[in-house]
């Protein structure tokens, strides 16, 4: 009967166990620190315990197996949690650093702002202007184009140290000597500026007061350039015993006197290239030829004054004469007297004079065949005695290729009707007027008819070059997109303005009471 109730309560204990283990999977167990762990059971299918239970594999949870558990349980909740705290404590370290770095770049970018404003005052207190930063070379470059002007000379030693030292290293810039501007200078500052000068070409410039002229006297081997303003008379009894080979460019001012009584140039002026003669009385009782060096000459320059400067026919022979100006009332009878078989430039300025001038040239026709270039200009209103004189020139130079005229001889010129005087240079490929006044578009007009004839005719087209210049405010623009001034474009090889204001939004005035307005110049533009 024992035997029975103890089977019993076997089975009894078996079944309470495994409905336990279905229905709480977690077990509370105590270790012998008396904490409270809870432990997952294993969980079984009721099959599987059924056969389990009647297999006799039945799971047992001792006390040594609940101790390992939690031990395992234990050690990685530690770990955990110290990793945790080692990564809360690095990124607070990292935060930390973080701010750090960002003061310290707050700190290295208020530096910079800093030094930069530093580095820019340093900069400007050191400038060096723009001119100062040329070489010495470049430097004396500029400064030889004001050469021929003391007061400029001046000037430029007292800008500064290295201008004054670039100055008195250049031998040229004193080798001008005005001793017209100068003629109070002390003979010691005289011999200072021949000293500077070295052994460069000199120039000497002669006013009404002779002063200082014995200091450059010895060194006539030197002189290149002999300009007299006054003082003549007194000046050539000075000079016309030395010889001067080395002389090429002579300027002189009569005031009247008669070349009579001037000494044979040739004789102290051998090598004599350039020859200005102004205001002299023409020789009565010499030959021109024989008081200047003709043989030598290259240029030679006349203004009469108001004196009649006639020689007979093919009286004066310039063999080696490229270049004639002539600033005088008639022309005429100085060309029929000079014979100049290289004259290529012919350059004539008419004076105004109540005198009749020649109307005739008894001069053969192709005795000027050989100039190229012809320059007209007019100081005074032209006439109509200067227009036929104009006409007459035109026929005695039948060679012209480049023309330089002032815009008062343009109607002269360019006649609307009968042959016009241009006309006799066939062979021209420029034309140059100059001295335009854009408050009358006549001179544009009868250009354009001209200009328009020779290219149905099937002519060259000439450049064209319209210069102007600008008196005071009174300027009228001009405006390319004009009718006139595209008729001009169409017929000329090219069109080049100097000096001429332009304008797209004002039209080029077709009278003389135009308004006028005013506006800054360009410069040359070739359009």
């Amino acid at each position: 009967m024992f035997c029975m109730c103890c089977l019993f309560c076997i089975w009894w204990q078996a079944i309470v166990r495994s409905h336990f283990k279905l229905n709480y999977p977690f077990k509370r167990v105590f270790r012998t620190t008396n904490t409270p762990v809870y432990l997952r059971a294993q969980i079984h299918h009721p099959a599987e315990f059924q056969a389990n239970r009647f297999s006799g594999r039945v799971q047992s949870f001792g006390p040594s197996c609940l101790a390992h558990s939690g031990t395992s349980i234990h050690s990685t909740t530690s770990d955990i949690m110290e990793s945790l705290s080692a990564a809360r404590a690095e990124l607070a370290h990292l935060e930390r650093r973080e701010l750090q770095l960002l003061q310290e770049l707050m700190d290295v970018r208020k530096a910079l702002a800093a030094q930069k404003v530093v580095l820019d005052e340093l900069v400007k207190a050191s400038a060096v202007p723009y001119i100062d930063r040329l070489p010495n070379e470049l430097l004396a470059e500029i400064f030889l184009l004001l050469k021929d002007d003391v007061d400029e000379r001046t000037i430029l030693a007292s800008v500064s140290r290295r201008w004054r030292a670039v100055l008195i290293s250049i031998p040229h810039m004193w080798s001008v000597i005005d001793l017209d501007a100068d003629y109070d200078c002390p003979a010691k500052l005289l011999g200072l500026y021949l000293e500077r000068s070295c052994q460069a070409p000199l120039t000497i410039i002669i006013g009404p007061v002779i002063s200082g002229l014995d200091v450059f006297l010895p060194h006539a081997n030197r002189w290149h350039t002999l300009r007299v303003l006054g003082s003549t008379r007194q000046t050539l009894e000075t000079i016309s015993h030395i010889t001067f080979p080395s002389l090429q460019r002579l300027s002189l001012y009569g005031g009247g006197l008669a070349l009579d009584g001037v000494l044979t140039m040739r004789s102290w002026i051998p090598a004599l290239k350039h020859l200005e003669l102004d205001a002299w009385e023409p020789p009565l009782h010499r030959p021109l030829c024989e008081i200047i060096p003709a043989e030598s000459l290259e240029e030679l320059s006349i203004t009469s004054g108001g004196y009649d400067w006639k020689f007979k026919q093919d009286s004066m022979h310039f063999p080696l004469l490229r270049r004639l100006a002539l600033n005088t009332k008639d022309p005429i009878p100085l060309l029929e007297a000079i014979v100049a078989p290289k004259l290529t430039s012919f350059c004539f300025t008419p004076g105004h004079y109540i005198d009749p001038i020649s109307k005739t040239f008894t001069g053969t026709k192709t005795k000027f065949d050989n100039v190229s270039h012809f320059a007209l200009f007019s100081r005074h209103v032209v006439n109509q005695d200067t227009v036929v004189l104009v006409q007459l020139l035109c026929r005695i130079f039948r060679g012209i290729r480049h023309a330089d005229i002032g815009v008062g001889y343009v109607p002269a010129l360019v006649t609307y009707y009968g042959p016009r005087p241009i006309e006799y240079w066939t062979c021209i490929e420029s034309l140059d007027i100059q001295g335009l006044a854009l408050g009358s578009s006549e001179p544009f007009r009868r250009l354009v008819v001209w200009l328009e004839k020779r290219k149905r005719f099937g002519q060259r087209k000439l450049h064209l070059k319209l210069s102007c210049k600008p008196v005071g405010d009174e300027l009228v623009m001009l405006n390319t997109s004009d009718v006139i001034f595209r008729a001009l474009q169409e017929c000329c090889a090219s069109v080049v303005l100097d000096g001429i204001p332009v304008s797209p939004q004002m039209y080029l005035p077709t009278s003389a009471g135009s308004p006028l307005s005013s506006s800054p110049t360009c410069s040359a533009v070739n359009v």
